[in-house]
């Protein structure tokens, strides 16, 4: 019938206008977000670095200093104040950071290191802790790293034709007759630090020519920016 939208197609907006305007917002939100919430980290690494500082130098040093000196008033305690304080206390548990990463990238610094570990996830409960956050902390160092994942490749599943993206982590001989496998970390998505990981004949995996980075974007936008897309499509 003449003046009635053909089957099929969307039909036009009433109010053009506002969803112009919605879209703008949206448009605002996901370019801002991502730089305020960069900001923001760097804002919290920065009140966190300067509050460790200055526990160690104000609760620690000065406060054991006046107390060997005998200070008990305000007026006879030494206090760590003067122009350009808070940038020591910012710059003294980067330094010590610098330091540390130094050592234990030395030999024996990894031998105290190691010493370490091993003598802390021994203690109940405590040990179980320490390995957990541990094993974090290496999971975000190592996230995207080259030596982490080699491909990426599918895994048929739950049935023919439905298929789970993850990444190459190795190959090996089945000790027990089993053949040739291949390791493959399945992640979450949007959340890639947690997943699982399958050990796959090889013949059943199928790889892939989308790179390792074009994997990950996909991966952490839930399926939104597909490979080869530099943006999420509106």
């Amino acid at each position: 019938m003449d003046g009635e939208t053909p089957i099929g197609e969307p039909k036009a907006s009433k109010h053009p206008a506002m969803r112009r305007g919605v879209n703008l917002f949206f448009a605002g939100v996901a370019a801002l977000v991502p730089i305020a919430g960069t900001i923001w980290l760097i804002w919290l690494i920065y009140k966190g670095l300067l509050h460790l500082g200055n526990f160690i130098i104000d609760s620690c040093v000065f406060r054991s200093i006046n107390w060997l000196r005998g200070a008990h008033s305000a007026e006879e305690m030494w206090h760590f104040e003067f122009p350009g304080a808070n940038l020591v206390r910012f710059a003294l548990p980067l330094a010590v950071i610098f330091a540390t990463g130094f050592a234990v990238t030395n030999a024996p610094g990894r031998r105290a290191l190691g010493w370490m570990d091993e003598w802390i996830t021994r203690i109940p409960l405590l040990g179980f802790i320490y390995a957990a956050i541990k094993q974090f902390v290496d999971a975000l160092r190592n996230l995207g790293g080259p030596r982490k994942f080699k491909s990426v490749a599918y895994i048929d599943y739950p049935a023919p034709g439905h298929r789970l993206i993850g990444f190459v982590t190795g190959n090996y001989r089945d000790p027990d007759g089993g053949g040739d496998k291949t390791t493959v970390f399945i992640p979450t998505s949007p959340n890639p630090l947690t997943g699982f990981t399958l050990v796959v004949d090889d013949e059943r995996v199928i790889n892939s020519h989308i790179s390792l980075q074009e994997a990950s974007k996909l991966i952490l936008s839930a399926g939104l920016v597909a490979p080869g897309q530099d943006k999420v499509e509106e």
